[in-house]
């Protein structure tokens, strides 16, 4: 086996283990809002190295409007780079939301989203046992989806609230080329589970709350075991994916009624 096809198989290989995709599930948002006028900033980190940036308002009672943004990933060290990957997301959302006493929130959100995604990578789906010639991958272009969202929060104190969302999410390679070759596939569906905890102390009128989140995501009947199609493009927005991810979010107005 060749020096440069080793080197092609365990560049899959790393590209593999850093999590460097070019579809990047964005956290679900699961807001904390209860009554009209509730503003929550949010921003998170992700192990796999992806910030996200949110913000829902409730302008009148039960509706809610959200914008967020997620960026992940970097310009490739230099032109020959084996591998690398980058995304940025953008969605608008509407939704609703209900208390349900002094503990339990409910709510949903539907919306839309744009994202433009970059990569590079070698022979994917290929391990260092595989013996073929390596195909190189160069994937660019935008693609917009569409995105459904419900959520339960359970609050059994002011400090500690803990929760689930389920988002799905239709994806639609609008532009995407693969070494200048266009990627034409249909519709992807998505769904993305996610737990969450939230933790918001006593201090600043508590209008600072700390959040950490677990989530997956996957494509409704696909699996890549029993998919011969690792030569395909289009895989990339099918693998599933996982993160964990630290954040804080801010209440404005808890701030104010404290002034």
């Amino acid at each position: 086996m060749s020096y440069r096809y080793a080197k092609s198989c365990l560049s899959a290989s790393l590209l593999a283990l850093s999590s460097c995709a070019v579809y990047v599930p964005m956290q679900a948002a699961a807001p904390e809002i209860r009554a009209k006028g509730e503003l929550e900033a949010t921003g998170s980190w992700s192990l796999t190295n992806r910030l996200d940036f949110g913000a829902t308002y409730s302008p009148v009672p039960h509706l809610l409007v959200r914008a967020a943004a997620s960026f992940k990933g970097s310009v490739p060290p230099q032109p020959d780079s084996a591998s690398y990957a980058k995304n940025n997301q953008y969605e608008l959302a509407l939704g609703t939301y209900w208390p349900l006493g002094p503990h339990w929130l409910v709510g949903g959100l539907a919306g839309f989203g744009w994202a433009h995604a970059q990569a590079r990578y070698v022979d994917d789906g290929a391990t260092l046992l595989t013996f073929r010639e390596p195909i190189r991958h160069q994937l660019e272009g935008n693609y917009s989806k569409y995105t459904g969202e419900v959520y339960a929060t359970y609050q059994p104190s002011p400090l500690v609230s803990f929760g689930l969302a389920y988002r799905v999410v239709q994806l639609r390679l609008t532009d995407v080329t693969d070494l200048g070759v266009p990627v034409a596939k249909g519709p992807i569906l998505r769904q993305e589970p996610m737990l969450f905890f939230h933790l918001r102390p006593d201090f600043a009128q508590r209008s600072l709350q700390f959040q950490l989140a677990l989530g997956v995501s996957n494509t409704f009947g696909y699996n890549p075991r029993t998919i011969n199609d690792e030569n395909d493009p289009a895989r990339q927005f099918k693998l599933g994916r996982s993160y964990t991810s630290v954040g804080v979010a801010i209440y404005p107005q808890l701030l104010r009624q404290k002034k």
